[in-house]
């Protein structure tokens, strides 16, 4: 059985690659919805990988939903969909890696609006400048990602 960081890398890819091809294709709402998903996968990889967040894998075979628990105050953190809070994810990178990852996440602004909500919408509210930003920040952060599966650490 594979782990539930296994699944987020391979689900991160797949729907960065789908997002690139809907994009290319003038498909913004399918592409925006993507290039959303490709993060929230990748980020939910790295944070499996490089901290002490878990994700149970289920009896299905299905990765859960990545969190952790704080061992001051007992709160339970989860990691579902984006928008995240980029200072709360920064929180729990130490070292020398903490800068890089925290510069990645600086990107994250640019979903800040973004919503897996809106794949119920007629997609007439997405424009071309917020996917194109989506796409630059998805592009940072899977080729963060990439090196990081790489090298075992990030960069």
């Amino acid at each position: 059985m594979n782990s539930a960081e296994h699944h987020y890398a391979h689900a991160a890819l797949r729907h960065y690659e789908d997002a690139v091809l809907l994009h290319d294709a003038a498909r913004l709402p399918n592409a925006d919805h993507h290039f959303g998903f490709a993060v929230e996968c990748a980020l939910k990889s790295l944070l499996l990988r490089f901290t002490a967040v878990r994700a149970p894998m289920g009896p299905d075979g299905r990765p859960g939903r990545p969190s952790w628990r704080d061992p001051v105050t007992n709160r339970a953190h989860r990691y579902g969909h984006l928008p995240w809070a980029a200072t709360e994810v920064a929180l729990l990178t130490h070292g020398r890696s903490a800068t890089r990852l925290t510069a990645a996440l600086g990107g994250l602004s640019a979903f800040a609006t973004w919503s897996e909500q809106d794949r119920y919408l007629d997609g007439s509210g997405v424009v071309e400048a917020d996917v194109r930003r989506r796409r630059t920040v998805a592009e940072n952060v899977l080729a963060l990602h990439e090196q990081a599966l790489i090298t075992g650490r990030l960069p």
